[in-house]
């Protein structure tokens, strides 16, 4: 491929070139990105596949040069996963920098996008030289491996991470042009938000998946295949795929149970080592998280079970027709939890002795119970769900704010516990969670 032929395909991937494609803004991350460039000279932007990444940020390449009068000959997008460059490796990322900086730039500092970074063995010392010259550097990656502290290291801690989720119920309902202004805003679209409830807990919350219901179990079939093949086998060097599949599969449709790697191993007859690895791939690529047992001791902490929990429900349901809404439910739950943990750097657990508790927030020594129940079909149903949380206490003092979220419900607080509906808890999450 010639010089000519390579700046082609650049011009497709930029404002300066013949780029024209619109989008539903990802307001929250494109604003905090945008903030986070005035102090950082780079932003790595993670996540799992198809969450956005990309789309988010080309988005603050556009704000930049819309809000801070930034020319757009100084900005420049390369996107490492396209098909048409016939290699990707170092001299090939070297090579793009040199055309752009002799065709296009103008100023002497630039706004780069390095897209799917990881494509590209070496790229940190790229980055760093990029960054060090004084220029604002954005990656994005599907890979945990991505911020590591080996890259942590390469790239002198001058890098933010920002962690991409599937949309969750706000920006579900912004992908449908509702803004949820007021309390009045709420009641005038509340079916709206009972539907995207019910759409977040069905098909989850892939933005293509969210804006082509139609063909959802498409994109999701696509999407795992994807996950599986590029992010996992291609980069791990797996050889056997049938296990990997099979693993994953046995965790998405496990979604909120507690497993050991050694149950695991016996049920599905697969090595120990091998689902201890092939766990923490799945895990490094987004597809699950777990989570620990809550204790005040290590090692309590280290040798209970885990539960597991998949990052979209979309997933649950293109595997399997039969899992319970209650499993849904809990799952939606989780997802937001963890998503409100990774962002305010407070620990998510459960909690499981005799009885158990779904989720542990932790800051600090604030800690937060945190029940959830499809449905409450009786008193004796309630009192089910409410008393692990008073057994809890028992032995832990230093609670604040235990809540139990039901799929509807009127709030109330019974014996300390606030109880609360699913709609209420995920527009107004920050104010019910320490």
């Amino acid at each position: 491929m010639d010089d000519n032929e390579l700046l082609e395909i650049m011009k497709d991937w930029n404002f300066w070139g013949n780029f024209t494609k619109q989008w539903i803004e990802r307001e929250e991350y494109v604003g905090k990105i945008k903030n986070l460039l005035k102090g950082v000279n780079i932003v790595a932007i993670s996540g799992i596949r198809r969450s956005g990444k990309s789309i988010i940020g080309l988005q603050v390449i556009k704000k930049v040069i819309e809000e801070d009068n930034v020319d757009p000959r100084d900005t420049l997008v390369i996107k490492l996963d396209d098909e048409r460059l016939t290699e990707v490796n170092y001299n090939t990322l070297l090579r793009i920098l040199s055309l752009y900086e002799i065709n296009i730039k103008k100023g002497n500092n630039f706004y780069i996008l390095i897209d799917e970074v990881q494509e590209v063995e070496g790229w940190e010392r790229i980055v760093r030289g990029l960054a060090e010259k004084g220029n604002k550097v954005i990656v994005t990656g599907s890979s945990a491996k991505l911020l590591s502290s080996e890259y942590t290291t390469l790239l002198s801690g001058r890098h933010v991470e920002v962690r991409v989720f599937t949309l969750d119920l706000m920006e579900n309902l912004s992908f449908k042009g509702i803004k949820l202004r007021d309390r009045i805003d709420e009641i005038k679209h509340s079916l709206d938000i009972d539907k995207s409830i019910e759409e977040l807990m069905n098909l989850g919350g892939f933005p293509d998946v969210v804006l082509h219901k139609d063909i959802a179990d498409e994109l999701l079939t696509s999407y795992f295949e994807s996950i599986i093949l590029k992010d996992v086998i291609s980069r791990y060097k797996i050889r056997d795929e049938s296990k990997l599949r099979v693993l994953a599969k046995f965790y998405i449709t496990s979604s909120g149970s507690r497993v050991t790697y050694s149950n695991v191993s016996k049920f599905l007859k697969i090595p120990v080592k091998t689902v201890e690895r092939y766990s923490e791939y799945l895990e490094k690529v987004f597809l699950i998280f777990f989570l620990k047992n809550f204790s005040f001791s290590v090692k309590g902490v280290e040798v209970s079970p885990r539960k597991v929990y998949v990052t979209d429900n979309g997933f649950m349901k293109i595997f399997s027709v039969r899992i319970s809404r209650g499993r849904l439910f809990e799952t939606l739950l989780a997802q937001h939890l963890f998503k409100y943990s990774f962002n305010t750097r407070a620990d998510l657990y459960y909690w499981h002795e005799k009885e158990e508790i779904d989720f542990i927030l932790q800051r600090g020594d604030i800690i937060q119970p945190i029940q959830v129940a499809y449905e409450i079909e009786s008193e004796e149903t309630l009192y089910r769900e409410i008393d692990p949380i008073k057994k809890f206490k028992d032995k832990v003092t230093d609670i604040q704010n235990p809540i139990l979220i039901v799929y509807r419900g009127e709030e109330k607080t019974i014996d300390q516990v606030k109880i609360l509906s699913v709609k209420k808890f995920l527009l107004h999450i920050e104010d019910y969670l320490i």
